[in-house]
């Protein structure tokens, strides 16, 4: 059979450093769906040593080509390699590289390309120029985006057309208009129209609202806010995404969160794992199909770009040992490998200093504190394996499903999004305040139930308002009691400051004499389910909040030490005079510590600032 290989390099020059370019160069979906490529279908089958096979196809027999999709290979920000093998048609095999050079304060890049042709139809394929113009293609795509960049706020690749039809269009200017008139979107409306009308397909099947909230420089709940909203009138579709704990793929996605299964299969890894709604249960949106039907298919399979916290995978072959040139940003890093086995973590010091790795067996080994700088592999196995670095702070633009249940906005707008009966779900951190109101029952013999009841009521009006303002919301109330909860222990704080202060300007002037108020406030983990209509929170970590309000003298607040550990948190009660304290509370053998805010004893001191 004819074969020929056809070799592609050019250069591009640019006036940012390599860091500044690697985000549009590792986007390989998004340069190949900008570039015209189309999407492609992809099965995946795991061979007798666990490792996952990638094949892909694309057309219809008897005209289909198929191939295998081999792991791509880089190193943040330097190289990207990605390899195909063809098991028909006029090619066999195709290898891309990127490489990024530092050139003063700017970068060099140089893509380059072999791509192994046979038969006929590969000679003319190479003797017509067609690949040359589809790797040129590519190189421009990357050089608009790049120039793109310098408008912060624009999506990567939106087009300045808009892709809905007219019919559509007259809908969703309508839908808009309503969403604008909503003071749940915060003026965001008119960026999230923008960005919906004119973001090419990729971004728009799973939109992060986190994300959005940084591109658009906005606040992250208005933002997060916004996009509830958008769904509630038909705007937006919810999307539960159960993440898979290695790849961060979502392998299960749906619409109500009561369909939310508890664990799911991850075929590109080859692993079975459970839900936790602290670190792979995400809310993302994506639009109504009459807005923009998302078609189906993939542009890129194994891109950084869909995975960018992972920040350097490589193979490295049976019985070797390979060194890597490498920076990473201090912070705290996973090493493992892309097939299933051991992983290991470690903290990126600004040293650079990087472990080296060893695996042997099953096991994996960082030595540490391995050279500044320099990533080594000592694959002491008798296969080849993919290694892998992973950031570990992957959710800093992940809307959990822990922080999302307790945000008031959800409660507010999607009061039909409930966990199923029965269902106990864990979430890791939540803060929990619990009030009541200091003579109660004495209250009703002085003043009558109808003037008590009516202050009582009024007290509850006053708390929720300040609990809302301050990003939390009303869990229940039991009795002349409240329990709130707050995913941010530094807005909890504030929160009970806010109500400490504000307790005089209640009572001024009401001739039912007012209330004195106890609070108590805790942090931890606990367990949400879903009672009558509304998700609750039950645990020792609520049980300890309500004890500790318990302790409370009129006019005070409690907080305990592990709010305070939060240094958000303590920043917020800086200035403020407290007293340190303990106490053995029921059901719990050790003491708590905490400290009382507002308290006159003479012991009471200043919190300085974390």
């Amino acid at each position: 059979m004819m074969k020929s290989v056809y070799c592609f390099r050019k250069e591009r020059h640019f006036p940012k450093p390599p860091e500044a370019i690697w985000p549009f160069v590792a986007d390989t979906a998004r340069v190949n769906e900008l570039s015209g490529s189309p999407r492609y279908n992809v099965e995946e089958r795991a061979d007798k040593q666990g490792r996952i096979h990638r094949f892909a196809s694309i057309g219809h027999w008897p005209l289909q080509l198929r191939w295998e999709e081999g792991y791509g290979e880089w190193q943040e920000p330097r190289r990207l390699s990605q390899t195909r093998y063809f098991l028909n048609g006029p090619l066999r095999r195709s290898q891309s590289d990127f490489e990024l050079l530092p050139e003063g304060n700017g970068t060099k890049l140089v893509f380059s390309a072999e791509v192994d042709c046979v038969g006929v139809l590969g000679w003319l394929a190479k003797l017509s120029g067609r690949i040359g113009r589809e790797a040129d293609k590519r190189l421009a795509t990357i050089e608009q985006l790049v120039a793109n960049s310098e408008d912060a706020g624009l999506t990567p690749g939106a087009g300045r057309d808009a892709a809905i039809k007219p019919a559509a269009r007259r809908r969703f200017d309508t839908l808009i208009a309503e969403l604008d008139r909503d003071p749940a979107s915060h003026g965001l409306a008119p960026k999230l129209a923008d960005f919906l009308l004119h973001a090419p397909t990729l971004p728009l099947g799973s939109i992060r609202p986190l994300a959005m909230a940084r591109q658009w420089q906005a606040a992250p709940d208005q933002t997060v806010e916004m996009f509830l909203a958008a769904q509630r009138i038909g705007i937006l579709v919810m999307g539960w995404d159960l993440l898979c704990p290695r790849c961060r793929g979502a392998k299960s996605r749906v619409k109500h969160l009561h369909d939310l299964p508890e664990g799911a299969h991850c075929s590109s890894c080859n692993i079975d794992y459970q839900r936790n709604f602290t670190r792979n249960v995400e809310l993302t949106f994506h639009p109504e199909p009459w807005l923009r039907q998302l078609p189906k298919g993939e542009f890129c399979m194994l891109g950084q770009g869909s995975t960018p916290h992972v920040k350097f995978q490589a193979e490295v072959v049976a019985h070797s040992r390979q060194s890597f040139q490498l920076g990473l940003t201090p912070g705290p890093y996973r090493f493992r490998t892309v097939e299933a086995g051991a992983e290991a973590d470690a903290n990126i010091g600004s040293d650079q200093f990087i472990p080296e790795i060893t695996a042997n067996g099953a096991d994996l080994t960082l030595i540490e504190p391995g050279r500044p700088g320099e990533f080594v592999i000592d694959n002491d196995t008798d296969r080849p394996l993919i290694f892998a670095i992973e950031e570990r702070n992957w959710a800093k633009d992940a809307l959990t499903g822990e922080a999302v249940i307790a945000m008031p906005a959800f409660r507010r707008l999607c009061p039909e999004q409930l966990l199923r009966p029965g269902d106990e779900v864990e979430i890791g951190r939540v803060a929990i305040m619990f009030t009541d109101l200091q003579g109660s029952t004495k209250l009703y013999d002085d003043i009558g139930d109808a003037s008590a009841y009516r202050l009582v009521r009024d007290h509850f009006a006053f708390l929720s308002e300040r609990i809302a303002r301050h990003n939390g919301f009303v869990v229940k109330t039991v009795g002349d009691a409240v329990m709130a909860a707050f995913h941010d222990p530094a807005d909890a704080v504030r929160a009970v400051l806010s109500i400490q202060d504000d307790v005089a300007s209640f009572n001024k002037g009401r001739a039912d004499g007012g209330i004195v108020l106890k609070l108590g406030l805790h942090l931890g983990g606990c367990i949400a389910v879903t009672t009558g209509d509304l998700i609750d929170y039950f645990g020792s970590v609520v049980n300890t909040a309500a004890r500790l309000e318990h302790q409370c003298k009129g006019g005070e607040i409690i907080i305990s030490e592990a709010v305070l550990a939060d240094p958000e948190a303590r920043n917020a009660l800086a200035g403020r005079a407290v007293t340190e304290d303990s106490a053995t509370l029921r059901g719990l053998a050790a003491p708590v510590r905490f400290v009382r805010v507002g308290a006159t004893n003479s012991a009471a001191k200043q919190v300085p600032p974390h």
